[in-house]
C-alpha cells in the first residue's frame, strides 16, 4: 500500500467513525482528521506527478489510529 493510499484509507476510516459517533465534538474532530488526511494525500499525489516526491517517513497525525 502506498502512502497516498494509506492516507486516503485513514480519511475514509475517520468518516465512517464520524457517522457512528453521537458526540458533536468528536464528530467534528474526526471530520477534521479526514480532511487533513485527504489534504496530505492530495499534496503527495501532486508532488509525485511533478516528480518531486521524496522518500521519507510518513507524517502521523496526533489522533491517528
Amino acid at each position: 500500500m502506498t502512502q497516498i493510499e494509506h492516507l486516503r484509507e485513514q480519511a475514509e476510516r475517520a468518516e465512517r467513525l464520524a457517522r457512528n459517533v453521537l458526540d458533536a465534538v468528536t464528530v467534528a474532530q474526526l471530520l477534521e482528521a479526514s480532511e487533513d488526511y485527504r489534504s496530505q494525500a492530495d499534496r503527495l499525489e501532486q508532488r509525485s506527478r511533478c516528480g518531486t516526491m521524496t522518500q521519507g517517513p510518513m507524517q502521523r497525525l496526533p489522533w491517528a489510529d
